[in-house]
């Protein structure tokens, strides 16, 4: 297993609300990333649901599609976001969604995290990729 750990931009899009405003709420948000390197080069769109309470937590699952190159093989695959923030904590499980991978990344596997710091915002990718 390799692991990395790259600096990524994030960019919200214009989301629609809910049709009412009653809790628990359930949103649905598009992002942007672009990923720099040096060992992922690549963009990706993330498309997430979240829910929240009057309460609390805030939930949510996301599908993000990266594309680029990883350690030089180029491609595209799919990560698996299930997450959740408690009293201001988060917590994550980010997968690689196994048979996503296309091109010189078809068998890549693996999992991460993501931390958001005063330097930024950064993936850390435990992963292996087969010859």
């Amino acid at each position: 297993m390799l692991t990395i750990r790259v600096p990524f931009t994030i960019t919200a899009r214009p989301s629609t609300g809910p049709a009412d405003v009653d809790v628990p709420v359930v949103g649905l948000t598009t992002f942007d990333k672009v990923f720099s390197g040096p060992s992922l080069v690549a963009t990706s769109v993330v498309q997430m649901v979240s829910a929240v309470g009057p309460t609390g937590p805030l939930s949510y699952v996301a599908l993000e599609r990266v594309e680029g190159s990883l350690d030089g093989a180029t491609g595209a695959f799919l990560l698996q976001h299930v997450g959740v923030v408690v009293a201001g904590v988060p917590s994550l499980s980010l997968e690689v969604v196994i048979g996503s991978g296309t091109e010189g990344l078809a068998d890549l596997s693996g999992s991460g995290t993501i931390e958001h710091t005063a330097d930024g915002a950064f993936l850390t990718l435990v992963y292996s990729l087969p010859a």
